[in-house]
Parts: structure tokens; sequence; C-alpha cells
């Protein structure tokens, strides 16, 4: 006896996957946002304080994206460093509180001042300093 509205098990399949993979997508949203808020403000990246909670405790590096780290240094102050070496350009990542680069091994410190410099040789500085703007009425964060 034929079904009208059955499913054969190739639909069934590809219709349950879908089911999941969206699924997945919502529960990883939370409030219906992916990843920290974050909003691109002219050439600047505006984030709120709160999403990043490395940042409530003064001296912890934070990585918030966009090739950017942050860290307190008081009640309402940051200081906000580029996350490209100085090297060769590669992108660093924030490890134990400091940056390190995985195309030569240079480590920076969390003040972005050279701790070592690339394995291959080369010139190396202090990565760059950014400007930052903190509304203590808003929590938000804005790094050039």
């Amino acid at each position: 006896m034929a079904c009208e509205h059955c499913l054969n098990r190739r639909d069934f399949l590809a219709k349950s996957t879908l089911a999941a993979a969206v699924l997945a997508a919502v529960e990883a949203c939370g409030d219906g946002q992916i990843g920290p808020t974050q909003v691109v403000a002219g050439a600047g990246l505006t984030i709120h304080v709160s999403d990043f909670p490395g940042l409530a405790t003064v001296g912890t590096l934070v990585d918030i994206g966009d090739q950017r780290a942050v860290m307190r240094t008081g009640a309402n102050t940051f200081v906000a460093l580029s996350k490209i070496c100085t090297h060769e350009g590669c992108e660093t990542s924030v490890t134990n509180n400091r940056f390190e680069c995985p195309c030569h091994g240079s480590i920076f410190s969390a003040d972005g001042s050279v701790v070592r410099g690339p394995s291959t040789g080369g010139s190396i500085g202090h990565l760059q300093v950014l400007a930052t703007t903190f509304d203590a009425a808003t929590g938000s964060l804005t790094v050039a």
C-alpha cells in the first residue's frame, strides 16, 4: 500500500540533518547574538566589557577579535594592542597573558614589548598600541 505523505529514507535523513544543524546554531546563539556583542563603529571596534569576563580583572590580556587585544589597567582604563607581529605581519595569539607569534616564534609581553625576537632573525619592535575610549555608563569600550 502506497503512502501519499510518507518520507523515504533519504528525505528523512536530509531533513533530520538540517533540523539538527539549525538546532545547534540556535543553541549556540544563546541570546540571539553569535559571539560577543560587537559593533564596528567607523574604523574602530566597540565591545561591551561585560562580554569578556577576563576584562573584569586588572592585568589580564584578552583577545577581543578583529586582530585586537585589550587589558584593563584600572577601574575605568584600558590599553589595547594590535595582534599583528611587527616581524612579518602574522597574527599573534593571546596565550598565558602574552602574545605569541606562530610564524617565527616571537613573544611579546602583555604590554606589547618584545620578550623574544623571531627565530629566523630580522628586526622586530613593540606591538602597535591602539587608542581606546571607555564609556562607563554603558560599559562600552571602543578600540581604534
